[in-house]
C-alpha cells in the first residue's frame, strides 16, 4: 500500500506533535526549564536547523546537526553540556521507538536499514 501526499503529512505532523511531549519530560526530569510551547518552539527551530545544515554541508551535515542542537537545548533549556547531549539522545532513542510503534501498528513503515546506515555514518563522523 502506498502512502499518498496528505497522509504522509499527516503522519510527518503525527510524529512531529508527539515528538514535542517526549522532549519535555526528558528536560523535565533533567532539571531543565521548559514548558510545552517553549519545547514545541525548539522543536520547530531543530527541525528547521537540520533540514538546512543537512542539505547544506552534505556528509559533514550530521555531525554539525548534531553540535548546534546540543547547543541550543544548553541554551534554550538553561541546561549544561552533558544533560543537553542526554536530551538529546533520549529524544532520538524515544522518536526511534515511537516510529517502531506506530509501524508495528501498520500506521508507518520505516525502512529500518536506512535509519540504521544513518546512525553508523554519524558514529563514524564522531
Amino acid at each position: 500500500m502506498r502512502l499518498d501526499t496528505w497522509g504522509l503529512l499527516w503522519l510527518v505532523a503525527l510524529i512531529f506533535i508527539l515528538g514535542v511531549f517526549p522532549l519535555y519530560i526528558i528536560v523535565k526530569l533533567l532539571g531543565g526549564r521548559v514548558s510545552l510551547i517553549k519545547a514545541l518552539v525548539i522543536k520547530v527551530a531543530a527541525v528547521i536547523i537540520t533540514l538546512l545544515l543537512s542539505m547544506a554541508f552534505g556528509w559533514v551535515g550530521p555531525l554539525l546537526v548534531a553540535l548546534c542542537l546540543i547547543i541550543l537545548y544548553m541554551t534554550a533549556f538553561r541546561i549544561g553540556i552533558i544533560r543537553a547531549f542526554l536530551a538529546w539522545i533520549l529524544e532520538g532513542v524515544v522518536l526511534a521507538a515511537l516510529i517502531f510503534f506506530l509501524g508495528a501498528l501498520g500506521i508507518a513503515t520505516v525502512k529500518w536499514n536506512g535509519l540504521v546506515a544513518a546512525f553508523q555514518h554519524l558514529a563514524t563522523l564522531l
